[in-house]
């Protein structure tokens, strides 16, 4: 999550000057970080924050208390319900949930998008892909189920088929692959162009090519 909100504030940063001046629109803010990056780098001629739960309490506070409360507009609306004095030039939102569109806010996204972003505007980010590579992860495994086999000196051998188990039940979230851990070569799932893409589009599936493993039995 840190990573992925550095890499948001970079590129606020690095585009500044594209933002400066016009009407943006940060939909499910959250605590408002997006905005106020905007807000501070960027100095829009206005900006509204949207938040759909009790979260806004907090994100009005958080605006006010870093100075920003004569940019950015915090607003307690559902996308489907929102209602703006006037149309955006930029619609920014983090709304990439863990395999992309689990949480499915890029829903939301959309409806703003159609009803509140001008002809010509901009989408932040503009595109997105989900991709696939088939991995290994030795040293997880080794510290998590081989450690059972004689840890100490002493034989936990029996702990080892329960620890194997619950390794293979659960996703790991936020693993960390190097490129010696990949067996293939990635292949696109999912590409969405973020300016064109329907809620519709989200409902196909689309099934994954082969893969050629790298690895030797």
């Amino acid at each position: 999550m840190l990573t992925q909100t550095y890499a948001v504030r970079q590129a606020i940063c690095a585009n500044s000057a594209s933002l400066r001046g016009r009407v943006l629109l940060d939909v499910g803010c959250g605590t408002g970080i997006i905005s106020l990056f905007c807000a501070r780098f960027s100095q829009p001629a206005a900006l509204y924050a949207v938040e759909a739960s009790t979260m806004v309490v907090h994100t009005r506070r958080l605006v006010q208390e870093n100075g920003c409360e004569a940019l950015v507009t915090v607003i307690h609306s559902r996308a489907g319900d929102l209602v703006l004095p006037e149309k955006v030039d930029v619609l920014v939102s983090d709304w990439m949930g863990n395999c992309l569109l689990f949480e499915f806010m890029v829903e939301s996204v959309l409806v703003a998008r159609d009803r509140w972003l001008e002809e010509g505007g901009t989408m932040w980010p503009s595109s997105a892909s989900l991709v696939l590579v088939p991995c290994e992860a030795l040293a997880e495994y080794e510290e998590k189920v081989s450690f059972w086999k004689c840890p100490y000196g002493l034989d936990f051998s029996c702990l080892q088929p329960i620890a194997q188990r619950e390794f293979f039940s659960k996703p790991k979230f936020n693993h960390e692959s190097k490129p010696e851990d990949c067996l293939s070569a990635p292949c696109d799932v999912i590409t969405l162009d973020m300016h064109t893409v329907q809620v519709a589009d989200l409902e196909v599936g689309v099934a994954p090519g082969l893969f050629h493993s790298k690895c030797q039995l």
